[in-house]
């Protein structure tokens, strides 16, 4: 479909939507906007967690709502974080959040939630789903989430729902993040403020909002850059953020523009001999730039006491241009040639359109005489996806940076994909008596994916995948102060473009550059069951909670020795199992939260695996893995405590220790490299915030105080810098596999003054 024709589609219904506004009805708004009571939110308490409350339905999520007892993170915590980097502030304040840096860059990093992620990198399984003010952002070609493409300075609340749900759509198996944004309302006045510090930082913000009867108006920007830790790696982003909005007669409407801009750059995974110099790069340059351009609409009536709808439309233009440096993995040891380089360079650019339409309709009653909340969704959404890629030999100078020496005509990729999404989703809370509530609900999702090859080549083909998946639950709430919770839920991922054109294991691709052939994969399912309770003991709060969620034909990524190519497969079965244990307290000037993740990742079926670094693999390479055996890069233990106080009334310190185990790398799957597992780490937090008069502040916050050397993933490859050096090696024989990690962040110090007025 044409950008005309999609701009037409959207303007007639937003026209029909302007026109619908005119009637005035009896309930006031606020009954339709505000979620229910919260915590009070003060300057003096950024370790908030959500209470057990029930969340009503709201124009922003379309009546798809966080369950009770979901993760939460105040605006005031938004704001108060510092340039290091969005995901590290959900790491640092949400249960069960672990970051891992494969690429170096701390604008890249993949969040991995009770062993489910959330990555910008392609070959990551994909399991969790991004919401942004009612909008899944997950980019379609891989279901990847761009970070740096998220408007952090007009964030108004974070929610993380930890359960796989099916009224949250498509590929959600281990939860969803739902984010939403100010408005002129809840943010008025304006905010400015700077920041700068180590590793060549610097950040400038600046929001402001205002209301005028019923419309309200926000524009928010920022601007960051990072030199980095490494040569070859700094990084700039930015965005803009701009919404209006409309509150009256029970009826809201909004309307959102963000525009975002970034440049990173990587410094890779090190081998493990070099972690004793981490500020290196092992092959450069590594360089993605990303552009976005997102609209959205959307509008929510009450129609009566009893009825309430909402819809929303979107157009998400998201451009990515990639250049990438790649030993030659194939390289024979005789002179290098056009033919037989050392090294490749390949460049790509992916060009992602999608938009759709969300419309959900909400309907409170009494049935049989019990309180009853029903609601019926329908979502359609629609993905044109181009990506190119083409490739030049090179070779590499003596600080492995590469140099073509050959033109941009080798392995060139040329597809065209059209996704088509349809889903139906209906929820029920039943209300048997006051201190239970019974939920059931489920989606029947429909996906069609048409590949064209545009070369003529095999990437071509059609894929149709169609299911129904359920969710059921109960809510006990004896008392105010104590909640018990059962849910059981079912999840569909299906798969990914990139993941089709990537997983035949007789013709591995190189990602996120070269793609080959289309196979047909398996969708994912997913099968979950949760069990908690939440206890309000005065001024302890305890939140004790187990999930269990077995997958079924899991989609994993098969890297090969040099690390650069290898397929997508389907592994039979997958169980993760987690127990979260999230405590609370407060009293006076402090604040306290001690949380403890426990989780198994496992395989639960015996299979062959292609790992040739693998120092157990056999003669072809491949390796046994056996049910019960861990899956890599997820740590069994998490552990993070946090505490605040208030000094006087204008000087708050805070502090946070982050503690993770250890945990295996990719390609030891079986868990018997030689190597052994990466290294458990633990680092302390530091950050204290003083207040000049009523508008100005001062932030410091201080990473990795103790300035501790550790690394947070690792995978099997091929070392092939043995010469002297560090230098690249041209005999093959000499290359040695090892164990390749991404080291963490030295100490790092900033420093921020910012200004607020009303």
């Amino acid at each position: 479909m044409s950008p005309a024709r999609v701009w037409g589609r959207l303007g007639s219904a937003a026209c029909l939507i302007l026109l619908w506004q005119a009637p005035a009805y009896a309930q006031d708004v606020a009954s339709l906007s505000t979620p229910g009571p919260a915590v009070a939110s003060t300057v003096a308490a950024p370790l908030q967690r959500l209470p057990t409350v029930h969340v009503m339905a709201t124009s922003i999520e379309g009546f798809r709502r966080p369950p009770p007892h979901a993760y939460g993170i105040t605006a005031q915590v938004l704001e108060q974080q510092s340039a290091t980097d969005f995901p590290d502030l959900l790491a640092e304040h949400l249960p069960g959040i672990t970051l891992t840096h494969e690429q170096g860059n701390p604008l890249q990093p993949t969040l991995r939630f009770n062993g489910f992620s959330a990555s910008p990198l392609l070959g990551t399984p994909q399991g969790l789903s991004v919401f942004l003010d009612g909008v899944r952002v997950n980019e379609p070609f891989g279901d990847t989430v761009n970070w740096d493409l998220v408007p952090t300075e007009a964030l108004r609340s974070l929610h993380l729902v930890p359960i796989t749900d099916p009224v949250f759509g498509l590929n959600t198996l281990g939860g969803a993040i739902i984010m939403r944004t100010q408005n002129g309302w809840s943010a008025p006045g304006g905010h400015v403020g700077v920041e700068f510090g180590s590793f060549g930082t610097t950040r400038e913000q600046a929001r402001y909002g205002t209301h005028h009867g019923p419309w309200s108006y926000l524009l928010a920007a920022q601007n960051l850059y990072v030199r980095g830790v490494a040569p070859f790696s700094a990084s700039r982003n930015r965005n803009l953020f701009g919404k209006l909005t409309r509150q009256t007669g029970g009826n809201h409407f909004d309307f959102s523009y963000t525009f975002a801009q970034s440049k990173l750059a990587g410094s890779q995974t090190l081998p493990q001999a070099w972690i004793n110099t981490p500020r290196v790069i092992y092959t450069a340059p590594d360089i993605i730039r990303n552009a976005l351009n997102f609209f959205n609409l959307g509008d929510a009536q009450v129609l009566n006491p009893h009825w309430q709808v909402a819809v929303r439309l979107y157009l998400r233009n998201s451009d990515q241009t990639g250049f990438n440096s790649n030993v030659n993995g194939d390289y024979d040891g005789r002179p290098p040639t056009l033919a037989n380089p050392v090294a490749n360079n390949v460049l790509n650019g992916l060009h992602q359109q999608s938009h759709g339409l969300n419309l959900a309709l909400h309907h409170d009653s009494v049935v049989f005489g019990l309180p009853n909340h029903a609601s019926v969704g329908l979502s359609v959404d629609y993905d044109r996806i181009d990506y190119t890629q083409i490739q030049q030999a090179a070779t590499f100078t003596p600080q492995r940076y590469t140099l073509g020496i050959g033109p941009f005509n080798q392995a060139p990729a040329n597809l065209r994909v059209l996704n088509r999404y349809r889903g139906i989703y209906f929820t029920d809370r039943l209300s048997p008596t006051p201190w239970l509530d019974l939920t059931a609900g489920g989606r029947y999702q429909r996906t069609h994916i048409n590949m064209t090859d545009r070369l003529g080549g095999a990437l071509g083909g059609r894929h149709n995948y169609l299911r129904f998946v359920p969710s059921m639950g109960l809510d006990l709430h004896p008392s105010p102060r104590t909640s018990y919770y059962l849910r059981y839920a079912a999840g569909l991922r299906v798969p990914m473009p990139v993941e089709l054109t990537c997983a035949s294991p007789n013709a591995p691709c190189t990602l996120p550059n070269a793609l080959v052939a289309d196979p047909n994969l398996h969708p994912v399912i997913a099968r979950t069951v949760q069990t908690g309770g939440v206890w309000h003991m005065g001024w302890l709060r305890v939140h004790a909670e187990y999930t269990r969620t077995r997958l079924r034909h899991a989609i994993q990524y098969i890297s090969l020795a040099n690390m650069t190519q290898g397929f997508f497969t389907n592994i039979p079965q997958e169980q993760f199992r987690t127990f979260t244990l999230d405590l609370h307290a407060g009293r006076g000037r402090w604040l306290g939260t001690l949380s403890l993740s426990h989780t198994l990742a496992t395989y639960q079926s015996t299979f062959l695996e292609l790992s040739p670094s693998n120092s157990s693999a056999g003669a072809h390479g491949n390796i046994q893995v056996h049910a019960g055996d861990h899956l890599p890069n997820i740590p069994e233990w998490n552990i993070k405590l946090l505490g605040q106080i208030q000094f006087t009334r204008h000087l708050w310190m805070h502090a946070s220790l982050l503690a993770y185990s250890a945990r295996y790398a990719q390609g030891d799957a079986n868990n018997q490299d030689r190597h052994g597992q990466v290294p458990g780490y633990a680092v302390v937090n530091l950050g204290v915030r003083y207040q000049l008069g009523s508008h100005w502040h001062l932030n410091l916050s201080i990473h990795n105080l103790f300035n501790r050397v550790y690394t947070d993933f690792g995978q099997l490859g091929v070392n092939e810098f043995t010469a002297p050096n560090r230098g690249f090696n041209p005999n093959p024989t000499a290359w040695s596999n090892t164990q390749f990690v991404a080291p963490g962040a030295p100490r790092g110090l900033w420093l921020g003054v910012s200004y607020a007025w009303l």
